[in-house]
């Protein structure tokens, strides 16, 4: 295999943490111009598509781009996705309808399906456990650095230009990454190598890869909720502004960061079963915490919180990725790394999609249950930040409402809605700890086929 892969170490982390800063950048900024989107474009009912659209496209592409990449490289996927993904960047920039912006979003989940596949294959392929628990803590600090940029580049363009830019920002970071990518990564899969991998199905629905799949599969519904709502709750509950609002989210990127990079290290020392029951329980603890948050909660708890909810998501996430990545050999790495994808971003999908029903079905009850019928969801945003006294117009509720009545009463509804959406994650924490619970043992530290794996480091520059 030698001469199969020409890869260089340092120049091939660069690529790797380049393409997640790509996606990273665009989660940090959609989600925080998700206020600004449908305000202009008057679909706050639709809010949750525009993300589920993304996550189901990358979904349904994930085992797609995992299976290829067995048969025909990893850089060369890679690359396709990368390519894929701008292109729907372009085209989500210039959406001019909630429904445009939506079927572009597909389009560009399409392509980030194969991102987060394929790097992350490509790390457990070029690197041994042990080393592997730096390169996937330097991967997830990328979070943290998007985290950081994010909201200081996302504000400035949605005050100064417009949303539209917050999508245009990929490109330059989308080449940057192709061009990094093609100098460090050399393949050339022979047809022995297809046939192999055509005909290699085994060792692909083990008990523990179903365990642990099922457990990132919930860990993924609580962390898209964080994700989406948080930055809702930050703006239109507490009142402040998008750039504070992706501040305030930083330290759980940087906390993740930090349980990513011992990760590794635990998993090979202790009882894999044992550390991802730890990581479960931490996340439980949080859930519980964040169902506390109120209309009056202060920014720091807020923060506090966030920062602790990184130690449990991002240990979960990290230890069943690794769990999966030591369980097959190399010929069925992408297949494993897709379907653990698919199911994670089934997670993701599944859950922005049933949180957002579960949120407007909350904010239509508690109107009604004051009185006021037929409320016009979309109208709850439209004319600016309500929790900073802002009137939304008589079109919300009808006419005779005043501007402060309406003001209170949208921060009410918001602030119960989302601690709804507290209640619904907890649930599905206390879930996944459960089934944590009775997962079967796991001890990594050895691939499924040294041989590969031992091959492959040869070829390690």
């Amino acid at each position: 295999m030698t001469d199969t892969f020409s890869i260089k170490k340092a120049p091939l982390v660069t690529a790797l943490m380049t393409v997640v800063f790509l996606a990273a950048m665009e989660i940090t900024i959609t989600v925080l111009a998700a206020p600004s989107i449908t305000r202009q474009l008057a679909g706050f009912d639709l809010m949750s598509f525009m993300f589920s659209s993304y996550l189901l496209a990358g979904a349904i592409t994930t085992p797609i781009f995992g299976r290829l990449a067995d048969f025909y490289g990893r850089k060369r996927m890679l690359g396709l996705g990368i390519i894929i993904f701008l292109i729907g960047s372009v085209l989500c920039g210039v959406a001019q309808s909630m429904v445009m912006l939506i079927v572009f979003r597909t389009i560009q989940g399409a392509g980030a399906g194969s991102i987060f596949t394929l790097a992350y294959t490509i790390v457990g392929d070029a690197f041994p456990i042990k080393s592997r628990a730096a390169i996937m803590g330097a991967m997830s600090s990328v979070w943290g650095i998007a985290g950081l940029i994010g909201p200081v580049i996302g504000g400035f363009l949605i005050e100064a230009l417009s949303w539209h830019w917050v999508f245009f920002i990929n490109i330059p970071f989308g080449i940057a990454g192709l061009f990094v990518l093609e100098i460090s990564l050399k393949e050339n899969f022979t047809r022995e190598m297809r046939e192999r991998t055509r005909s290699d199905w085994s060792g692909l629905l083990t008990r523990t890869i179903v365990f642990v799949n099922a457990i990132a599969f919930l860990a993924c519904v609580a962390m898209q909720g964080i994700d989406v709502y948080a930055a809702l709750y930050l703006q239109n509950v507490l009142g402040y502004s998008a750039m504070i609002a992706g501040l305030a989210v930083l330290p759980m990127c940087f906390s993740w960061g930090f349980v990513s990079y011992i990760m590794g290290k635990l998993l090979t020392r202790f009882n894999g079963k044992l550390v991802v029951l730890l990581a479960g329980v931490t996340q439980l603890i949080c859930a519980v915490l964040l169902v506390t948050l109120n209309v009056s909660s202060s920014l720091a708890l807020v923060v506090l919180f966030l920062f602790l909810t990184g130690f449990g998501l991002g240990g979960l996430l990290t230890s069943t990725t690794i769990v999966v990545q030591e369980s097959v050999g190399y010929h069925k790495r992408g297949t494993a790394m897709g379907i653990n994808s698919f199911i994670k971003t089934m997670g993701q999908t599944i859950g922005i999609t049933f949180l957002g029903a579960a949120l407007n079905w909350r904010l239509i009850t508690f109107f009604e249950e004051r009185g006021f019928f037929g409320v016009d969801l979309d109208g709850l945003l439209q004319e600016g930040n309500a929790a900073v006294g802002s009137s939304v117009g008589s079109g919300v509720f009808g006419q005779g409402a005043s501007s402060v009545l309406e003001s209170d009463l949208i921060v009410a509804a918001l602030g119960a809605g989302i601690n709804f959406l507290f209640w619904i994650m907890l649930f599905s924490t206390l879930l996944l700890v459960v089934i944590s619970f009775f997962m079967p043992s796991i001890h990594l530290g050895k691939k499924a086929s040294e041989g590969e794996a031992a091959s492959f480091q040869d070829g390690v520059a």
